[in-house]
C-alpha cells in the first residue's frame, strides 16, 4: 500500500493580494490612518491620533508600514504590563496611587483597543475574494488538497478569512480549524448582548484525528477574540463582523472580548507568539512540517522571526530536505533571503536540489511546471 503524503503550507499576505488586491498592506494602512484622522472622540482619540502621527509622521508609502502602525498600537500591551506590575507592588495603604496606576492602566487600554479596532475593521471589510478571482483561489485549495491525501496543515499569517472561506467551500467535511467543534462559551457583543459563540481549541488533543486538513491562523484571525483576562477565548462568526456593530463596540466598550491577534513589531513577535493561542498554532504547524516531505509556501517575504524559527528548527536536521516551492511574485524575495531563512549556508552547496521559486504569483500556480514538479 502506498505511504499518504502530507503537505505542510504557509500563506502570506501575498495569497491575499492575489485574490484581492484591496489587502495590499499599504492600502490598508492609508485606509486605516485617514478613519483615524477623521475620528471624533475625547481624549482616548487624541491619544491614539498621536500614537499614529508619531509612528508615520508621512502617512503610508510601503507596505511595511503597516507593520511600523500595528506595532505602535500593540506596545500599548508592553505599558499595560508594566502599569499592572506598579500597581501589584504598590503597598496596599497608598489607595490612591494604586486607584491612579489603574486608572492610566485603563486608560491606555482604551487608546490600544481603539487604535486596533480601526485596523482590524478595514480588514474585515476587505475579508473577500473578487467574484472573478474567487474561483481562482478555489482552484488552488482544490488543487493543494486534492493532490496530496494526507495530512494538509496550512499556517495562514492573514488575520482575513480568504482560506478559510475557500477551504469551506472546497473541503468542509474534512476541515478543522482553531474554532472549537462542539465546545461553545458565553461573550458580551455588542451593546452588551450576550451571545454562545465556538470556543478556540485550548490544546493539541482538541483537532479530531479524523480531519486531514488543518487551518491555522498563527497570528490570529479577525474571529479570534478574547476577555480582558484572557480566562475565555472565542471565535465570532464572520457574519458578526460584517456590519461594523462590533467594531465600534470596542471603541464604545460595550463589549467584554477583544480580539486576540498578533500586533507588534518585528522586535516584540516573539514574546506575543509565545502566549495562547498563538503557542498552540506554531505547535501544531511545527508539527506539520515534520511530518511532511513537501512544503509550500506562498506569498510570505521571509521577514518574520518567529516564522523562520518555525521554519528552520525543522528543517535544519532534516536529510534528505523536503522539496520546498515558493511561491511569490516579482523579484523578492530573492533566493538567497529563503536560503538564509532555512539556514541553508554557502557551504552546503547548491539548494536547487531541494528548493523551487516559482515568481508569477499565486493566482493560477497550480497550472504551472513548477507546480506540476513539486506534486510529483
Amino acid at each position: 500500500m502506498t505511504a499518504e503524503r502530507n503537505i505542510a503550507a504557509l500563506v502570506g499576505n501575498g495569497l491575499s493580494i492575489a485574490f484581492n488586491p484591496e489587502l495590499n498592506l499599504q492600502s490598508i494602512t492609508e485606509e486605516v490612518l485617514r478613519r483615524i484622522e477623521e475620528s471624533d472622540g475625547g481624549d482616548v482619540v487624541i491619544a491614539m491620533k498621536e500614537i499614529a502621527e508619531r509612528a508615520l509622521p508621512d502617512g503610508a508609502s510601503s507596505a511595511e508600514d503597516f507593520e511600523v502602525l500595528v506595532g505602535a498600537f500593540g506596545a500599548e500591551s508592553r505599558t499595560l504590563d508594566v502599569l499592572d506590575t506598579l500597581a501589584a507592588l504598590t503597598k496596599p495603604s497608598d489607595k490612591k496611587l494604586r486607584k491612579a496606576i489603574r486608572r492610566v492602566s485603563r486608560f491606555a487600554e482604551q487608546v490600544r483597543d481603539t487604535g486596533i479596532s480601526h485596523v482590524l475593521e478595514v480588514i474585515a471589510e476587505r475579508s473577500h475574494a473578487y467574484a472573478d478571482e474567487a474561483q481562482g483561489l478555489y482552484d488552488l485549495v482544490t488543487a493543494i488538497t486534492e493532490s496530496f491525501d494526507g495530512k494538509v496543515v496550512i499556517g495562514n499569517l492573514n488575520y482575513d478569512t480568504l482560506m478559510l472561506a475557500a477551504l469551506l467551500t472546497v473541503c468542509q467535511s474534512e476541515l478543522a480549524d482553531m474554532g472549537h467543534g462542539y465546545r461553545r462559551v458565553k461573550v458580551l457583543v455588542d451593546d452588551r448582548v450576550e451571545r454562545e459563540v465556538q470556543a478556540l481549541r485550548s490544546s493539541s488533543g482538541d483537532f479530531p484525528l479524523g480531519k486531514r486538513v488543518q487551518l491555522l491562523h498563527i497570528h490570529g484571525s479577525l474571529t479570534f477574540w478574547a476577555t480582558r483576562d484572557r480566562k475565555i477565548h472565542a471565535k465570532l462568526p464572520k457574519d458578526m463582523l460584517d456590519d461594523g456593530d462590533q467594531w465600534r463596540a470596542i471603541r464604545d466598550d460595550t463589549t467584554n472580548v477583544r480580539p486576540v491577534v498578533v500586533l507588534a513589531n518585528r522586535k516584540d513577535k516573539a514574546e506575543h507568539v509565545a502566549k495562547f493561542p498563538f503557542d498552540l498554532a506554531y505547535e501544531m504547524f511545527s508539527g506539520g512540517l515534520a511530518a511532511s516531505d513537501h512544503w509550500l509556501i506562498i506569498g510570505y517575504s521571509f521577514k518574520d522571526g518567529p516564522v523562520n524559527s518555525a521554519l528552520r528548527a525543522e528543517f535544519i536536521d532534516r536529510d534528505p530536505k523536503p522539496s520546498v516551492l515558493v511561491v511569490t511574485y516579482g523579484d523578492e524575495p530573492r533566493r538567497r533571503d529563503v536560503e538564509r531563512a532555512f539556514g541553508w549556508g554557502a557551504e552546503d552547496g547548491s539548494s536547487k536540489t531541494w528548493l523551487t521559486i516559482n515568481r508569477d504569483g499565486a493566482s493560477g500556480v497550480e497550472k504551472t511546471d513548477d507546480w506540476q514538479d513539486f506534486v510529483a
